[in-house]
């Protein structure tokens, strides 16, 4: 799963090819990799290659911070565990923060 996840960022995402390999703990938000637009294209491709929803309370940092965290979001997504919301009633990715 991991190698799944971090081939796309690394081959659809990344911009920066000084930043490759990609690490799976590599911080996606903090190293600026991960931007509105291109978690839209990164959940559109979970959601087709691992066939789960991603609900919009899932949207949050510490499930796509890293590939690490994704594969973590989506075993918790696995059949038998979807009941376990990941974050409920928590600001998500697409949050302004307050000013």
């Amino acid at each position: 799963m991991e190698s799944v996840v971090n081939d796309y960022i690394s081959r659809e995402i990344v911009q920066d090819p000084a930043l490759l390999p990609l690490s799976n703990e590599t911080s996606l938000l903090e190293g600026g990799i991960l931007d509105s637009l291109s978690l839209l294209r990164l959940v559109v491709f979970l959601e087709g290659q691992f066939k789960i929803t991603v609900d919009e309370t899932d949207l949050l940092p510490e499930n796509f911070d890293s590939v690490n965290a994704i594969c973590a979001y989506l075993r918790a997504r696995e059949p038998g565990r979807q009941g376990e919301r990941m974050g409920k009633g928590r600001a998500t990715v697409f949050d302004a923060p307050s000013r």
